[in-house]
C-alpha cells in the first residue's frame, strides 16, 4: 500500500501562525488609528509616566498568567505523547507472551493484540479530535480481559508469563483511559475568557502611550500584540493534543505493529 506523503506539520504550524500574526497585526493598526482619532497623541503624552508603571504592573501579571498556561498545556501534551507509547508499548509483549500457550490461546492473543493496534489507528484517533471513544476499541478491550480470564497457566513458566500478560492489560486499559482523558481540552471555557480579555486589555493600555510620532508605537504595539496573540494560539494547539495542527500522532501504535512482524496503516 502507498501511503501519499503528508504535508510537514513544522510548515503548517507556520502558516497558521503567519496567519494569526497578520490578523493581530492588521487589527492592531485599526485600533491605532481610532484611537489617534478619538484620543490626540498631545493629550495622552502628560499620562505617559503614570501609564507606564499600570502596563508594567498588569502585564507582569499577565506575562506569568500566561506563561503558566503555556507550560501547563505543553507538559499536558507530551504527557499525552509519552502516555501513548506506554500503552502500545504493551501490545508487543502481550503477543509475544502469548507464545507459550495453546495454538488457540496464542492465536487469539496475537489478533487481539494487533487488531487493537489497527482498531485504535483507524477507528479511535480519528475520534480523538472530538475527546470520544471507539466503540470497536472498546469490544477488542473487552475481548481481552475475558480472553485473559479464561487462560488456565499449567506450567511454572506460563504462570510467569499470565501474571506479566495481566500487568499488560491493566497497562493497556489505564493508558486508553489516561488518553481519553487528555483528549478533552484541560483549560476551562473561563479561563479562556479572562485570558483573551486580559490580552485586549493589555494591549489596550499600549494604544493609549503618547508618542511624538506615530509608526515607533504603531511598531511597538503591533511586536507586542503578535507576541500575546502567538502565545494565546499555541496554547489553544497545545491544549487539543489530537487535534489541529500539532497533533500527537498513533506513531507508537505503527511502531507495536512493525514489531509484531505487521504492516502498520
Amino acid at each position: 500500500m502507498v501511503v501519499p506523503p503528508r504535508p510537514r506539520l513544522a510548515s503548517i504550524i507556520v502558516w497558521d501562525v503567519v496567519l494569526v500574526v497578520t490578523l493581530t497585526a492588521g487589527a492592531v493598526c485599526i485600533a491605532v488609528l481610532i484611537v489617534d482619532r478619538i484620543v490626540p497623541v498631545a493629550r495622552r503624552v502628560p499620562y505617559n509616566e503614570l501609564s507606564g508603571h499600570f502596563f508594567a504592573a498588569v502585564g507582569a501579571f499577565y506575562a506569568i498568567l500566561l506563561a503558566f498556561v503555556v507550560v501547563a498545556v505543553w507538559e499536558d501534551m507530551n504527557a499525552a505523547k509519552d502516555n501513548t507509547y506506554v500503552e502500545a508499548n504493551a501490545l508487543p509483549g502481550l503477543y509475544f507472551s502469548s507464545t507459550q500457550f495453546s495454538e488457540r490461546d496464542k492465536a487469539e492473543f496475537q489478533d487481539i493484540a494487533v487488531t487493537y493496534a489497527r482498531e485504535v489507528i483507524d477507528d479511535e484517533w480519528p475520534m480523538l479530535a472530538h475527546g470520544e471513544a471507539s466503540p470497536r476499541v472498546d469490544d477488542v478491550a473487552k475481548r481481552m480481559r475475558k480472553v485473559l480470564l479464561q487462560l488456565d497457566p499449567q506450567t511454572p513458566k506460563q504462570e510467569a508469563l499470565y501474571s506479566a500478560m495481566i500487568e499488560r492489560v491493566n497497562v493497556i486499559n489505564s493508558a486508553r483511559r489516561d488518553r481519553l482523558n487528555e483528549a478533552k481540552p484541560s483549560i476551562p471555557g473561563y479561563l479562556w475568557f479572562g485570558l483573551i480579555v486580559g490580552a485586549l486589555l493589555v494591549v489596550g493600555i499600549a494604544l493609549f502611550f503618547g508618542a511624538p510620532r506615530p509608526m515607533p508605537h504603531t511598531i511597538m504595539v503591533i511586536v507586542f500584540a503578535m507576541l500575546v496573540s502567538g502565545s494565546l494560539y499555541y496554547a489553544h494547539l497545545m491544549d487539543h493534543p489530537f487535534a489541529g495542527t500539532t497533533t500527537v500522532t498513533p506513531d507508537a501504535f505503527r511502531i507495536a505493529l512493525r514489531q509484531m512482524g505487521q504492516t502498520s496503516p
